[in-house]
């Protein structure tokens, strides 16, 4: 039961801090529309701001999913817990990149970010396990 808990604390946390920082993402996008729009230099650029931001951003986001999935869990065994995280990786990433394959083809930068995102969870667990081991 207790890596239920653990698994659902690491996606849910995920999943609302990635949905929270994608309204902050609109709300700058549509800020630097506007201000693209008075200088047109901003223009080329503007492609480049999801890769610089987004994806550090998105990464932090499942390194703290995998140290909450690894404190709620808890346990002596050091393989379950970077199992649950790792589980916390593929539900989240997984969960994001799935519907988007419904309406397009899976591309060089989704596996990467795809991979990312286990690697990111199962760092955070390997973090919480090096402080609290």
């Amino acid at each position: 039961m207790k890596s239920i808990k653990a698994i659902l604390a690491g996606s849910v946390f995920v999943i609302v801090v990635i949905l929270i920082l994608q309204l902050v993402y609109i709300f700058v996008a549509v800020a630097y529309n506007a201000l693209a729009s008075d200088y047109p230099f901003l223009h080329d650029i503007a492609s480049y701001f999801r890769y610089i931001v987004g994806i550090p951003a998105f990464v932090a986001v499942m390194f703290v999913g995998g140290y909450i999935t690894a404190n709620v869990a808890a346990m002596e065994n050091n393989t379950k817990v970077l199992l649950y995280c790792m589980s916390v990786g593929l539900i989240t990433a997984g969960g994001m990149i799935y519907p988007a394959l419904e309406t397009a083809n899976i591309t060089t930068t989704g596996i990467v970010i795809f991979i990312l995102s286990l690697l990111a969870t199962t760092a955070g667990g390997w973090h919480w396990q090096k402080d609290n081991g």
